[in-house]
């Protein structure tokens, strides 16, 4: 799992099948719940949980980040927890 900042919306009027109604966040990982030290550039992860701007979550990469959705879809990173404190 990865420790990352979510730092936007992305908005795609039209999706594969797997997607439909899934909000896309872009965010930024982060070495510890200091915004300041980014690590690398945004990237583009589904939120399974319901997220907002601003918040610390954790990320699911690779194949198992389309576990779990109803239909399969082939995302790349999905926000699976928001971290309250570390």
């Amino acid at each position: 799992m990865i420790l990352a900042k979510v730092c936007g919306n992305v908005v795609a009027t039209h999706q594969e099948p797997g997607f439909h109604a899934v909000p896309l966040r872009f965010v930024v990982k982060v070495f510890d719940m200091n915004p300041a030290e980014p690590i690398g550039e945004p990237f583009v992860a589904i939120d399974r949980i319901g997220v907002c701007d601003g918040e610390f979550v954790l990320l699911e990469t690779a194949m198992e980040s389309g576990l779990g959705m109803s239909r399969r879809c082939g995302a790349d990173a999905a926000i699976i927890a928001i971290v309250d404190k570390i």
